[in-house]
């Protein structure tokens, strides 16, 4: 899939499950709790997928082999969880699309927001923590083509940390995929 709205900056292509609902006119509370939850999971992430040094630095070898096994026991404990809360859980269908820090552009074969239209995004951005990024925003251009319809929204009402977090996710991602295209 190319790209074809404008997003300033830098964007991940991706296919991930994802959703969008109509929202006018959320209320900060709502705001606020998807903001934390956002936070929170970006962090979260960043986090499991910190790379390790290759170098053991200042730690003796002992101390290396005791947190390797420690990091494969969260892992495996995260992995678990994650499986266990996805059997619950019907994720939305995966749509190939773009996300930037101030917008995403996606392509489903569903009925589509109109343009100028308030939506509420849910975004699985990764299996190993079956949560949504929820990302209020607004409908700026909708086409459509053979494969479905194509729409663009920018994001609104997101906190500064959250804008942050999220900047700092696309550009993480972003970064993998130059180095897997120039792996290959």
């Amino acid at each position: 899939m190319d790209k074809i709205f404008a997003e300033d900056g830098v964007y991940c292509p991706a296919t991930l499950p994802m959703s969008w609902q109509a929202e006018l006119a959320p209320s900060d509370n709502d705001i606020a709790m998807w903001m934390y939850g956002n936070v929170t999971l970006l962090r979260a992430l960043a986090t499991i997928e910190a790379l390790q040094p290759d170098s053991e630095g200042s730690q003796g070898a002992g101390q290396v082999k005791v947190l390797e096994r420690l990091e494969f026991k969260i892992d495996l404990a995260l992995n678990l969880v994650a499986k266990l809360l996805t059997q619950n859980t019907a994720l939305p269908p995966a749509c190939p699309l773009f996300i930037g820090a101030t917008g995403m552009e996606w392509i489903c074969g569903m009925s589509a927001p109109m343009p100028g239209e308030g939506i509420l995004i849910s975004a699985y951005i990764s299996p190993k923590l079956p949560q949504p990024l929820v990302l209020p925003a607004t409908v700026a251009a909708v086409r459509e083509e053979e494969s479905g319809v194509r729409i663009y929204a920018t994001f609104t009402h997101l906190s500064e940390e959250a804008r942050e977090w999220l900047s700092r996710t696309v550009f993480r991602y972003h970064r993998r995929a130059i180095q897997t295209l120039h792996q290959d």
